[in-house]
This record gives structure tokens, C-alpha cells and sequence, in this order.
């Protein structure tokens, strides 16, 4: 699957005859438009992938595109978080089920303490 991003052309001359300048994402990028019928001129709107404008569309066709890629990003970081939270939750459990282990070992320990000293006791008493 190929994912073309919408860009809008802020310079028509760059000195090289296929290249223009588009902003993506705020960011000025070269992008080759020799694969377009028609050249695009500054504010033209171009969908481009792995630096070439594959081609030409409208305010409302970026808009809409920017508006998908948008949404598929806020619902990409929602799994993100909700895999953190549950790894988060994971790792409490964990810690938790340990600091239980040691409580339980501990109290094992203590009675087998208790014990031996009751055999110890008895043993001095039968002398």
C-alpha cells in the first residue's frame, strides 16, 4: 500500500526544470513533477509520494485527504495509549503478585522459625 500526501506548492522555479517547492506539513520539501501532464504553479495542490507528485488535486481533495490522515493518526495514538495503559496495568500486577510472593514467603519463614523453636523447647523439656 502506497500513502500519497497532500502538498501545496509555494515556488514554481527551483533551477531544475521537474522540481518545484512544496510545503508538507509546514515543512518546504523539493518534489519532482515530471510525472505530471501539466506543470503545477505556486498554491496548486499536489499529492506526492517518496518525493514525486503522482497528481494534481483540488483545496477540497487535500483538505479531505489532510483530514483522513489526521483522523488515522488520533486513532493510532489511541491503540498507543491503550497499549501503555494495559502494559502499565500489566506491570503493577506483576509488582503487586511479587511484593505478595515475598509477604507470603516471609510468613512461611516465620512459622517454620515458630515451629522449630516449639520442637526446640519440647526436645529440652523430655530430657
Amino acid at each position: 500500500m502506497c500513502l500519497g500526501i497532500p502538498a501545496r506548492l509555494v515556488a514554481g522555479d527551483t533551477g531544475h526544470p521537474d522540481l518545484v517547492l512544496a510545503e508538507v506539513g509546514g515543512v518546504p520539501r523539493a518534489v519532482n513533477v515530471g510525472l505530471l501532464d501539466e506543470r503545477p504553479g505556486p498554491g496548486d495542490w499536489i499529492l506526492i509520494h517518496m518525493g514525486f507528485a503522482l497528481s494534481a488535486m483540488t483545496a477540497d481533495e487535500a483538505r479531505d485527504a489532510l483530514a483522513a490522515l489526521g483522523a488515522e493518526r488520533e486513532a493510532a495514538d489511541r491503540e498507543a495509549d491503550a497499549l501503555q495503559a494495559a502494559m502499565d496495568a500489566a506491570a503493577h500486577a506483576a509488582q503487586q503478585a511479587m511484593a505478595q510472593g515475598a509477604m507470603a514467603q516471609g510468613a512461611l519463614a516465620q512459622d517454620a522459625r515458630a515451629q522449630d523453636a516449639r520442637a526446640a523447647e519440647a526436645a529440652g523439656g523430655i530430657s
